[in-house]
């Protein structure tokens, strides 16, 4: 794994002392490179030993490794920086690939970082307890939406998934005490999703945000923030996809928690459903 990455995944289980270490790291860059661990050691007013159990806690022999595979990390993601730039009018197939390989990866690492493991235990266990999901999004969010209602619906979980927002309510209303409702927004201030997130409170029931920004209307309206970071900030973006991708990690992340929760039951289901959509091509 890029040693950059690496550090970041480890950083909860790093020591105070560590965590300093890290710390400088992001802070100093590549000029790291150029440093004996004496030199760092003194900047940190830590120890030469302290380097060595930091390198050694992230697998390393040394911090002389350490810094080696810090170095291929560094010269990686030279080589990628240009593969965030916004599309050209004079790219390739290669290029397109290659860009996309990239921003899918760095929104997978942003995601999983940001992502909680504890709110999303949480949301398995409020979806377990109730009887129906709702689910609403507008846009990409809607793409979004309708591929949890898919999903869970083939496992035998009860999913709506309806573009009217009247329609929603009504449903909502008269099923209040069994349901939970997810709303779906990249920066959690889509006018029609909020709207409906306000009537879902005022029914007091259980709300679940899929958003990048958990202090958003959105994201304050909800009992649980699941964050999904794009990790894209182009002024103009020719189309919604990383954080598209960025949701439908969320929802899939979602999905397979809660089947590893059920798993007998899901797997029997999928069989089910399965063979049912295959009767369907048969004459």
């Amino acid at each position: 794994m890029d040693t950059l990455l690496l550090i970041r995944e480890r950083y909860s289980t790093l020591s105070a002392v560590e965590k300093r270490i890290a710390d400088y790291v992001f802070e100093c860059g590549e000029a790291i490179l150029e440093m004996s661990s004496q030199e760092v050691s003194k900047k940190l007013g830590s120890s030469s030993a302290s380097l060595v159990r930091f390198s050694r806690k992230l697998g390393y022999d040394g911090f002389s490794q350490f810094k080696q595979k810090l170095s291929a990390a560094y010269a990686m993601h030279a080589e990628d920086d240009r593969y965030y730039d916004e599309v050209s009018d004079a790219e390739t197939p290669l290029s397109i690939k290659n860009k996309l390989k990239v921003r899918i990866n760095h929104m997978v690492e942003t995601t999983n970082t940001a992502l909680s493991d504890e709110t999303m235990i949480s949301v398995v266990s409020c979806l377990d307890k109730v009887e129906v999901i709702f689910v609403f999004g507008i846009g990409a969010s809607a793409i979004v939406a309708q591929d949890i209602f898919q999903k869970f619906s083939r496992i035998g979980k009860q999913v709506y998934f309806l573009q009217d927002t009247h329609l929603l309510v009504s449903s909502l209303s008269v099923q209040k005490d069994q349901a939970a409702f997810i709303g779906i927004s990249m920066k959690g201030e889509t006018k029609e999703v909020i709207e409906l997130a306000n009537v879902v409170k005022s029914m007091q029931v259980p709300m679940i945000a899929i958003t990048s920004n958990e202090k958003s209307t959105l994201g304050q309206l909800s009992d649980y923030v699941l964050h999904s970071i794009s990790g894209e900030d182009f002024q103009m973006r020719t189309a919604a996809t990383m954080s598209l991708m960025a949701h439908l990690y969320v929802g899939d992340i979602l999905f397979y928690m809660y089947v590893s929760e059920h798993f007998e039951q899901s797997y029997r289901n999928l069989q089910k459903t399965s063979q049912a959509i295959k009767a369907l091509g048969q004459d």
